[in-house]
């Protein structure tokens, strides 16, 4: 069971590696440019390739949607190098030893803070968002379609035809690429699911840091190499959000980021080539198609990295725009002009229709100010919000401090601050404002989401983490050098060596307060930590152990047929765990116009089937002769949010072994399969 699962994480980073790195050498980039940027640029591979094979209603296998294109791109690539002279790469190199640093740093981060402390590979959170995605990849395996603008449970030809209610566009970039992987492994779709976070969180992530923090600092080996440690002990991002929600989309998408940042701003680093600009762009550009289709708010996080970049770039540049010939705009001007050209679009942005729903989602306040404050400036950011748990990471917070004073210091280096200082804003204004106006216009691309912003912050809070264990380096490295090891050539790497290896445990182990529950206690971001995600993965309810069982045999027993299920009883999981084709994939939904006339009289009459000939009508309609019946406890089978209405479910919740016109078939522990009889 291991073995496969490690092998589905070598898979996925295949999948996204070798199309994206040969894309990324077609279009001209340097190969330490093109393998940092792999994965962003090999999501948009596999979005391209799915969205044009769901056109041309050719089925999406594995050879498809990532044997075809690798094939063609590197036959492109070959006659590019043979062709086309390669343009001199104007950006700081890479070195490749720092390649395998992050690479070992974040292997091993994975085990110790995902694959160690899952009980099983196909282990799941068992929270709100998980019935769409494990739903939606069944249903993409199922169908072959593996449009990335088609979020739906109900995809294959028969299921589209019974579906409950509608589905508008959703981002499903990152639920293609888990559909993809399960069919080439053949593994179950939750397995695939921690396998490619997995990959995501240990591999490309790590990458993507490294790949921005040689942008932001060139020829800083040692600060880019602390970076290592820095990016990969903050429990908020990549790790602790893995527990939240699930929202795997936005991890995938935050968890690219940073090498799509860097791409753009390498592109003018690129000194008088204009050719390897174009490159860039063009590669920043395909590389933010491929992250928008993970999720759209990557286009507003990337804005509050890049625009405080580039607002800089122009103030010191020698940028001037006339107009007549009189009138010249100088450089600051430019520069005060772009700001404001941003604000009015962030602002206006709010106002597109495609962005309502989004912006107008509001989540509760949890801190009051003073608590709001020193949950930001001790990078405790959901400390207060149950239930996702948050210790004061103190010594992180402080080498942040000290980076950041120190960057501000140096002209140069001065805005890398404002991206990690917008956030941290961003994360006050959600920990403790009751202003739904202000919040919607600032932090609603996020869904105003503590966690999503967060986890923003704690990404942009890297280089100023980085910089601050530098600095503790350097500040080692001289007292050193008063003594009579002055001459070590060696110090530099010892000091950074001693460095990392004392962060580490003071980042995960030093006790701050942390609140459990409604009460503040001291703990350790570890044991914080911990408990949270090894009781989001152990949860068993509302589908548990027992019920996945009998599923699987019913779907043995039945087969393709479609079975009306109770939802809430855990079946909703059925469709994306076990493969049986449940009738109802969603927990929300039901009463609304939307809903169709067949759904709401099943749910509702179902249990009257032998004298209603509307009931009789609507089971036909739909194809059903199975009804399965689990968990009437609703202790367990009430999700999050209290969403269980049981007078909405009389329709199956009143079945029982002497309901006219059902015929038990199937019976463990309780649950029961029923064959509907009255429409035979």
């Amino acid at each position: 069971m291991w073995p496969s699962f490690y092998a589905t994480v070598f898979v996925t980073l295949l999948f996204l590696g070798v199309p994206g790195y040969l894309l990324g050498r077609t279009l001209g980039l340097p190969r330490m440019t093109a393998l940092l940027a792999a994965a962003p640029l090999g999501m948009a591979v596999i979005c391209l390739m799915g969205q044009v094979l769901c056109l041309a209603k050719v089925p999406a296998t594995p050879a498809m949607m990532v044997g075809l294109p690798s094939a063609l791109l590197l036959v492109a690539a070959l006659l590019r190098n043979r062709f086309v002279h390669a343009s001199p790469d104007g950006a700081p190199a890479v070195h490749p030893a720092l390649v395998a640093l992050f690479l070992v740093a974040g292997v091993v981060a994975g085990y110790v803070f995902l694959a160690g402390i899952l009980p099983s590979p196909n282990a799941f959170h068992q929270d709100y968002d998980s019935v769409h995605h494990i739903n939606s990849i069944r249903a993409m395996m199922d169908s072959l379609s593996m449009s990335p603008l088609d979020g739906s449970s109900y995809s294959t030809e028969s299921d589209a035809l019974v579906a409950v209610q509608p589905t508008g566009y959703y981002p499903s970039g990152w639920h293609v690429l888990c559909a993809t992987v399960a069919l080439a492994t053949n593994v179950s779709v939750t397995s695939t699911i921690n396998a490619v976070n997995l990959a995501l969180m240990a591999v490309v992530y790590p990458l993507s840091m490294l790949f921005l923090l040689s942008t932001v600092f060139p020829g800083r080996t040692r600060v880019v190499a602390l970076g290592a440690v820095a990016a990969l002990t903050l429990t908020i991002f990549p790790w602790g959000i893995c527990n939240w929600g699930p929202v795997y989309p936005n991890i995938a998408a935050f968890a690219m980021l940073p090498a799509i940042c860097a791409l753009f701003m390498r592109a003018f680093d690129q000194d008088e080539s204009r050719r390897a600009t174009v490159d860039h762009l063009v590669a920043w550009f395909l590389s933010t198609c491929g992250a928008v289709l993970l999720h759209p708010n990557v286009v507003f996080s990337m804005a509050v990295f890049l625009a405080p970049w580039i607002v800089a770039r122009l103030g010191s540049s020698s940028l001037r725009v006339r107009i007549g010939s009189r009138v010249s705009i100088g450089p600051r001007v430019l520069a005060v002009a772009f700001a404001v050209f941003c604000v009015v679009a962030w602002i206006g942005a709010t106002k597109i229709p495609a962005f309502a729903e989004l912006v107008s989602y509001h989540w509760d306040s949890f801190a009051e100010g003073d608590g709001a404050l020193t949950n930001v400036l001790h990078l405790s950011y959901m400390r207060g919000m149950w239930p996702a748990p948050d210790a004061e990471q103190l010594f992180p917070a402080a080498l942040l401090l000290v980076g950041g004073v120190l960057l501000v210091s140096r002209r140069d280096t001065r805005w890398v601050v404002v991206p990690y200082a917008i956030t941290a804003y961003m994360m006050y204004v959600a920990c403790c404002s009751t202003d739904d106006a202000f919040r919607s216009v600032l932090i609603g691309y996020w869904y105003s989401d503590p966690y999503r912003i967060g986890s923003l912050a704690t990404i942009f809070s890297v280089p100023l983490i980085s910089y601050g264990l530098d600095a503790v380096a350097e500040g080692a490295c001289r007292l050193v050098r008063l003594t009579p090891a002055r001459n070590w050539h060696a110090l530099p790497v010892i000091a950074a060596l001693v460095v990392a290896a004392a962060y580490v445990p003071l980042a995960l182990f030093y006790p701050g307060q942390a609140r459990n529950g409604f009460s503040y206690e001291k703990s350790s971001p570890w044991d914080t930590y911990i408990s949270y995600a090894c009781r989001a993965y152990s949860h068993d309810a509302p589908l548990t152990y027992q019920e996945t069982d009998f599923m699987e045999s019913v779907h043995r027993l039945v087969d393709d047929e479609l079975v009306i299920n109770q939802p809430y009883d855990g079946s909703v999981l059925g469709y994306g765990v076990t493969g049986l084709r449940c009738y109802y994939r969603y927990y929300s939904g039901y009463g609304s116009s939307s809903e169709t006339w067949q759904s709401r009289v099943i749910r509702q009459r179902l249990y009257n089937i032998a004298n209603d000939p509307q009931v009789q009508e609507a089971v036909e309609s739909v194809g059903a002769h199975y009804v399965l019946v689990m968990s009437t406890d609703e202790r367990n089978n009430t999700f999050v949010k209290n969403t269980y209405d049981a007078t909405k479910w009389n329709g199956i919740n009143y079945i029982t072994d002497d309901t006219p016109g059902f015929e038990l078939v199937l019976e463990e522990n309780g649950y029961k399969l029923y064959r509907i009889t009255a429409t035979e």
